[in-house]
């Protein structure tokens, strides 16, 4: 599908601190996670900027990953602000330092951690991150450790699917329905919170922040490119291990050196109109 990284449910990072993290870490996958972030960027970058993000704060990004939203939130925050990125796996990390160098932005930082345990010795303006919230045991608990880190004020603000509102393609087209929903039922297998957008207000409230703000966000559009075509079969290709783990589906039904062939082949046949699933977006601030 053009521009649709929905109809294949996705996760923002490899940070999950919850054993089993669907994806994987590979830099594979951290190369999807790569086109996942120029897919989501202008949906972020409106919230963030929504939520009171501007030049000159400094800003806790957690789950980096790739590093896509730190990036994004050091260009909002300009040179006079900056970013500290956490995440737990070291391999990412040093994925995202290398990025962030080779492109000369001097202003963020990354870090190995555990989320539960990260403190700084200068408050934070504002806490954000995107797809990381689902993964994570307790996410009520990790945002009132993280808050501890905010000074009064402070905006928080995620990004998070809600996975139980399907995406809608007419014509409808069954191959890409069945991979939409073997992937769904791989993260679900793997602990994730499929509806975590659905349960950032009662997440905010219950971590002690106060005048939340939600907004929901959809992908649409018409016809199909290669370019979602692959981004679609990779999704399958980093989630294919737990697929066979938990026997939802085995190799030879996915066949994935010929899955994007034949979904191109498929959608260009139907040229269909399509509606991602549902993103949700929530901010609020500490008292």
């Amino acid at each position: 599908m053009a521009n649709n990284p929905s109809l294949e449910p996705t996760t923002g990072s490899s940070s999950s601190p919850a054993a089993g993290y669907a994806m994987g870490s590979s830099d594979h996958e951290r190369r999807r996670l790569m086109r996942q972030g120029e897919l989501l960027r202008e949906l972020l970058a409106e919230a963030f900027r929504s939520a009171g993000i501007r030049p000159g704060m400094r800003v806790l990004d957690i789950g980096s990953g790739a590093g896509d939203v730190a990036m994004l939130a050091a260009e909002i925050v300009g040179p006079a602000g900056s970013v500290v990125g956490i995440d737990r796996d070291p391999a990412s990390v040093a994925w995202a330092t290398r990025r962030v160098g080779e492109a000369g932005l001097t202003n963020i930082r990354f870090q190995a951690g555990e989320f539960n345990e990260f403190t700084d010795a200068h408050p934070f303006d504002a806490l954000v991150g995107r797809f990381i919230l689902m993964y994570l045991p307790d996410p009520t608990a990790t945002l009132r450790h993280l808050s501890q880190q905010l000074r009064s004020g402070a905006v928080i603000s995620f990004f998070e699917p809600d996975f139980t509102v399907p995406s809608s393609v007419f014509p409808e087209m069954p191959d890409f329905k069945r991979c939409g929903e073997w992937i769904q039922e791989a993260l679900r297998r793997s602990g994730a919170r499929i509806d975590m957008g659905m349960h950032l207000y009662a997440t905010y409230r219950d971590a002690g922040f106060v005048d939340t703000v939600t907004a929901v966000s959809h992908l649409s559009g018409c016809g199909v490119s290669r370019e979602m075509v692959e981004f679609f079969t990779e999704t399958i290709r980093s989630v294919l291990p737990k697929l066979e783990q938990y026997r939802i589906a085995t190799r030879e039904e996915v066949q994935i050196d010929t899955l994007a062939d034949r979904m191109e082949e498929a959608g260009r046949a139907a040229d269909p109109q399509w509606v991602s699933t549902r993103y949700i977006a929530a901010w609020a601030k500490k008292p």
